[in-house]
């Protein structure tokens, strides 16, 4: 089911996560992909951002999973500059060919 994807068209956000996803974390969100991109990552059409706080001398922090099935992929980092860190969010993004979507699995 994995597609050799190259998250180089267009780039789209849905309502929900305009809404909801401060801008800062959605540019992270791109800024991964693109670094994987540069590493020469083979990623899978479906990426999948798994959101969590954790407490870093006694600091919230934003943490991100980013994982794929297609070739298996784990890897996290953390978001900077981030006004509320917030966690059991997962947010996809996908890549159509054409273009490229970030949206909340309850949104496809």
């Amino acid at each position: 089911m994995g597609n050799r994807a190259t998250f180089s068209g267009d780039r789209y956000a849905t309502r929900g996560i305009v809404d909801r996803i401060e801008p800062t974390i959605q540019m992270a969100l791109w800024r991964a992909i693109e670094m994987r991109k540069a590493r020469g990552d083979v990623l899978d059409y479906l990426q999948v951002f798994e959101l969590s706080v954790e407490m870093v001398d006694g600091e919230p922090l934003q943490k991100v999973l980013n994982r794929q099935e297609q070739p298996e992929h784990r890897e996290s980092f953390y978001v900077d500059g981030v006004q509320e860190p917030f966690g059991g969010v997962t947010i996809w993004v996908m890549d159509s060919g054409s273009y490229c979507t970030m949206l909340f699995p309850d949104e496809y």
